[in-house]
């Protein structure tokens, strides 16, 4: 887990770095600038064919875009830095020599943003805002707010180091101007501001490069809300057992489906299977038992019975209990429909059910909570609830309107968490987990990607394989989580997150898993970094 801070408290670490441990501006510039530069690379498939425009300022920001510049053009793409300040720090202006020892040409901009810059500018491929760093306080004055202006008017692809020129640091709040980036690389830790909601236009994808700052200055340990890396979700991952059976793998049941939303229930089926559960059994209504038959072949199919109108009813309590008993973990509402015989069936259900260590009430079932008693001690074996609303269903459970729980998510789920005493996934950009009195957990992974009808049902079920392999709740949904964006990063080609489907994401699960469980242990000190592209 990383820490999030502030801009004064990154500063301080800088300085920790330097004065405790030995680093030096100049090395951490060029790990910063190295790394944007892999980032960068991304979006280029010709490099010869590219152009970058880097737009930097005279601060530490503006150096890590001329480190970023050099090893672009080593890389054989087209390369242009555009300098906006009169001053230049010590550090930047070394690598702002080298970039004249290099062969890489600087246009001097301190009066502003000339017709001949606008028009190389407008026709960049990508540009990088190296502009100003986490230290600015107010409006941008000129000439950069003309290159930001100037920079949000072009059709390129907008890449910003470290923190989009013009965001705060801390509260997201963005200036007048405030450069509108379509992926953030931001060094160190993630700043609280970048992920404050009010800051995603502006911050686009965003990454965290943690480059070479000590461990001991950047792993969270008592604070209320952690960001969780890669890393810290992938040393969560369960490991299977060299003498372990489909029994001991674990059971997940799955509840859901309708004669309109057969696929969610499958999509969320193959979320367990793939993500390592032994047993997956599908209860659904039997008008759609031929479809959903048609479509399996591992699962254990349960049809039960059903209204005119093709969902699951009172009838299907007795057989939804009885079938219960048996499993590790349990996900209902997927496809399962808002019929008021269907959500009485659900209330009873969540009532009633005795077996499953850990109840996940996603999608529909979701609409029966609230009336749903959260204190039921007389039970022999009451399961642990796990919610996994978006924001609007979580808007709803909480009594309030989308826009207030989008605002607020951090608070929105610790509240939820509290009034339900479940763990609950808020899913959406960065998502965030939340338990009573534990601390925060926002998410660095997935993109909007993501962003594709079937993609919730497949996380519950990825979380159910989970808690199936006996991790906890909160461990289940951290995993999961990461689980369910990695697949979607490898499943979507274009950078900017278009072009997946659940069906695709669903697929590139196993190569997930193998990113995650070979996920490099050292990634905050990597001493031999490969080259970018030098042999091209």
């Amino acid at each position: 887990m990383l820490r999030i801070v502030d801009a004064k408290t990154m500063q301080g670490i800088d300085r920790q770095a330097v004065e405790q441990f030995g680093l030096t501006s100049h090395l951490l510039m060029e790990e910063a600038g190295k790394r944007l530069a892999k980032h960068v690379l991304r979006f280029v498939s010709v490099p010869l064919s590219t152009r970058v425009a880097v737009l930097a300022g005279g601060g530490k920001n503006g150096g890590d875009g001329m480190v970023c510049a050099r090893y672009l053009a080593r890389a054989k793409l087209r390369v242009v830095v555009y300098l906006f300040a009169e001053k230049v720090a010590p550090e930047t202006m070394a690598n702002l020599k080298r970039l004249a020892a290099e062969n890489i040409p600087v246009r001097k901009c301190v009066t502003g943003v000339s017709p001949a810059v606008a028009r190389e500018i407008e026709a960049a491929d990508v540009a990088i805002d190296a502009l100003m760093g986490i230290g600015l306080a107010g409006n941008p004055r000129e000439p950069f707010a003309a290159a930001i202006r100037r920079l949000n008017s072009s059709r390129c692809k907008v890449l910003a180091a470290d923190i989009p020129s013009g965001l705060d640091a801390g509260s997201g709040k963005p200036a007048d101007p405030t450069v509108k980036a379509h992926y953030t690389v931001t060094f160190g830790l993630p700043k609280l501001g970048l992920l404050n909601p009010q800051a995603a236009p502006y911050v686009g994808q965003l990454a965290v490069e943690t480059i070479r700052f000590p461990e001991s200055l950047l792993v969270a340990s008592r604070e209320n809300m952690q960001y969780v890396d890669t890393r810290s979700a992938a040393a969560w991952l369960p490991v299977r057992p060299v003498d372990a059976h489909k029994k001991s793998a674990g059971r997940v049941l799955v509840i859901g489906g309708s004669e309109l939303y057969h696929g969610a229930p499958l999509l969320a089926a193959a979320g367990a299977l793939l993500c390592g559960a032994g047993y997956v059994s599908l209860a659904y209504p039997k008008g759609i038992d031929t479809i959903i038959r048609c479509h399996t072949r591992e699962e254990i199919c349960l049809p039960l019975p059903c209204s005119r109108k093709g969902m699951l009813g009172a009838g299907a309590l007795p057989a939804l209990l009885d079938i219960s008993r048996e499993q590790d973990a349990v996900v209902i509402g997927p496809g399962l429909g808002r019929s008021k015989p269907t959500l009485a069936l659900v209330k009873e259900y969540l009532r009633r059910v005795e077996g499953p260590r850990v109840i996940l009430v996603d999608a529909d079932a979701l609409f029966a909570l609230p009336s749903t008693p959260v204190s039921q001690s007389a039970r022999k074996k009451r399961p642990l609830l796990l919610l996994t609303p978006h924001e609007g269903e979580a808007a709803r459970l909480l009594g309030r309107s989308s826009d207030q729980v989008k605002k607020h998510r951090f608070a929105a789920a610790r509240l939820l968490a509290r009034q339900t005493k479940a763990t609950v996934v808020l899913k959406g950009r960065h998502t965030v987990i939340a338990g009573n009195n534990e601390p925060l957990f926002i998410m660095g992974s997935g993109t909007q990607a993501l962003a594709t009808a079937g993609s919730g049902d497949l996380l519950a079920g990825i979380i159910a394989a989970m808690i199936a392999q006996k991790c906890t709740p909160r461990t289940a949904a951290v995993v999961g989580a990461a689980i369910h964006g990695t697949a979607g990063d490898l499943a979507c080609c274009d950078p900017l997150g278009l072009g997946a489907t659940a069906g695709r994401i669903a697929a590139h699960l196993p190569q997930a898993l193998e990113r995650l469980r070979t996920w490099p242990k050292e990634v905050y000190e990597i001493k031999n970094l490969d080259s970018i592209r030098e042999d091209q």
